[in-house]
Parts: C-alpha cells; structure tokens; sequence
C-alpha cells in the first residue's frame, strides 16, 4: 500500500506541472496574442477550438492531483501514529512541518529576490503576507494549507480518526460540501450574500476548501482492512464513476462558463470535479495488483514530489516569459509550446535534485528540497 501511495504521488505531482502548464497555455492563446498576431488583447477568438478543448481535457485529468496529496498526507499520519499510540507524537509533527517550511522558506525568498529584480523592493509586511498565505508562486497555497492540517492532526483528526471516523467523514463531508455550493452562485455572477460569506471564510490556503481529503486519507490509513474490503466490492463502479464524473464535470465547466456571460472563467473547483477526484484516487487504490508501466520511475518521482512541486512553477514561469520575448511565434502552437513547459517543469527540478544529491551540496539536500 505504501509503495501504491508513492506512485499516487508521482501521478498527482505529474498533474501539478500539467496544471499550471495549461495556465501558461491559455495565457498564450489569449491574453499574450498580440505578440504573434496583431489583435488587442485579451483576444477570446479561440475559446471552442481544437486546442482550447485539448487544454481544458488536461485541466479536467488532474483535478485529483491536490485531493490526491492530500489523501497521502492524511495517510502517512495515521501510518507515523500507529496501531499501538492513541495519538500522533508532537515531534512527528513538528519534523514534518520542518521539512516543508524549510524549503518553502527558501524558494519563496529566491522567487522574492526575482520580484526585486524586475520591480524593486517591496514593503517587509508584503513578503511577510506571501509567506502565510502561499502567494510567492501559484501552488505555494499548498503548503501554508498542509502545515494547518498538520497542526491539526494530534488536536482533531487523529482522535476522531481513530475512534469516530463515520462521524469525522460526515463533518468534514458537509464542511466540503457547503464550500463548494457557494462557488456556484459566484461564478454565474448572482449576488448571493451567503455565497460571498462562506467564500470569504474558505480560500485555497485555509482548510475548510480541502478538509475532506486529508481526513479521508487519515481514516483509510487507520482502518485498512475494512477500506482495502470495501474498495474490492465496489472497485468497478469507482472506475466507472471516474470516467463519468471526468465527463460530467468537464461539460458543466463548460455549461457555468457559457451561463456566467463573462468572456473568461477562471478555473475553480466544482462538487463535480471533487467527485471525480474521489473516484479517480479511490478506483486507483481498488486496483492495487493492478500492474503500472514505469512503476519505479513514478515512486521515485513520488518521493522527489515536495521539490518539484515547489520548482516546477517558478522555472515554467521563466521558460514561457522566455518564449514570450526571444520566441513568441511558438505561442499559438500549444503541441509545442505545452511539452516545454512540462518537459522543463519536470527536468529542471529533478536535475537540481540531482545535482545537489551527488556533489559537495548533499547536506543540504533535505534544507532545499523537504
């Protein structure tokens, strides 16, 4: 199970680079074409083709890429408690904590030192706000969010998990559940106050967005025998679920976006897209003997996860402002401008990595990369 859940790591990191890709390849197709064509920007003229659909097809794939993570994470927790403690050890926590604050620390001061290169300093409290909230690089939320969860865990998830986890799923379901009804009345634009009041308490850094997940995870870890026996009964409906919801939710972002009346739709997370997200991790554990091509290579990415996660957005963002000033005829070519940026997302990472790991800098390795 354990190796399962590394491999799950590689696929849901391999998804983060996918993600923030499509974010570089919509930016291209629609906000940076003036640089190839001469049209005003934003220019939405390609919003219903061939590579708009191909996009948004990625964007729908890896919407289990963050539940994923969040799944080990919970997992992990019960495995590092357990069977014979009633609780998580404080220093577990703690050590966890470190390996991700350590290097988040210091990627985000090296993206802050490329802020002051292009636009000069900023006020101290700017930096101090980027740092709590994740908000030096795109996916950097995610790690203000799994320290919460962390801190959390001996306090509320781990007792609850262990000895009332119908209880635990039940709440963490409904808490969910709210946070993403109230995302359809604001993105169709209706003036909902209840709506607005619940977004206002759940933004990606907080942990009500993702509760769900990350107790999950925890309760699957503490009572594997009845999880791994459920999985087996109902192992082909959740594959089939994860085909259907894939569909289902990929035609309602398209409906909401249509029925908004705003040119462009930023992406959010839908109950469609959880529920997609939860056959996909749930069908993958079902099919544990399933054979996977590659297995090695994904563990092994699965455990270099943390580092290409914090890199990998950074070095896409330099490869496509690159491209946008030495390149910019490669824009509207998404066959050719999308595999740069994921070649590069991944590559660049695992070869600092690498590099790291076998020369004078080894010591260094888990302060750089958790």
């Amino acid at each position: 199970m354990i190796r399962r859940l590394l491999l799950l790591n590689g696929f849901a990191v391999l998804g983060a680079v996918l993600n923030h890709a499509t974010g570089w390849g919509f930016t291209a197709m629609y906000w940076w074409t003036d640089r190839y064509t001469a049209v005003a920007v934003p220019h939405y003229a390609r919003i219903g083709d061939a590579a708009y659909y191909a996009l948004r097809a990625i964007e729908q794939l890896i919407m289990f890429s963050i539940p994923a993570f969040l799944f080990v994470s919970g997992f992990f927790v019960a495995f590092a408690t357990g069977r014979q403690r009633e609780n998580v050890g404080w220093s577990v926590i703690g050590n966890r904590i470190k390996s991700l604050l350590i290097p988040y620390v210091i990627w985000s001061a090296a993206i802050f030192g490329l802020w002051a290169l292009q636009d000069g300093l900023l006020p101290w409290y700017a930096y101090v706000r980027s740092l709590l909230f994740g908000r030096a690089a795109a996916p950097y939320y995610y790690v203000p969010l799994l320290t919460q969860f962390f801190l959390l865990s001996p306090l509320l998830f781990v007792p609850l998990a262990r000895k009332r986890w119908k209880l635990l799923l039940l709440l963490t379901g409904i808490v969910q559940l709210l946070v993403h009804l109230a995302q359809y009345p604001l993105m169709l634009g209706w003036d909902f106050a209840p709506a607005q009041w619940v977004a206002r308490l759940s933004p990606g850094w907080f942990v009500p967005q993702t509760i769900f997940w990350f107790a999950f995870g925890m309760v699957a870890g503490f009572h594997l025998p009845l999880f791994k026996g459920w999985l087996a009964r109902w192992k082909w409906v959740l594959l089939g679920g994860t085909a259907v919801f894939w569909l289902l939710a990929f035609v309602e972002w398209e409906l909401l976006f249509r029925a908004s009346g705003v040119e462009w739709l930023a992406p959010g997370v839908t109950l469609l897209d959880s529920l997609y997200a939860g056959c996909f991790i749930l069908a993958y554990m079902a099919f544990e003997k399933a054979p996977i091509p590659y297995a090695k290579q994904w563990s092994d990415l699965g455990t270099k996860s943390f580092g290409v996660y914090l890199i990998h957005a950074p070095v896409q963002e330099i490869v496509a402002r690159g491209v946008y000033h030495a390149a910019p005829n490669l824009l509207p070519y998404q066959m050719v401008f999308m595999p740069l940026l994921v070649i590069t997302g991944l590559a660049v990472p695992l070869l600092l990595m690498a590099v790291v790991n076998r020369t004078a800098l080894r010591p260094y390795y888990q302060y750089l990369f958790g």
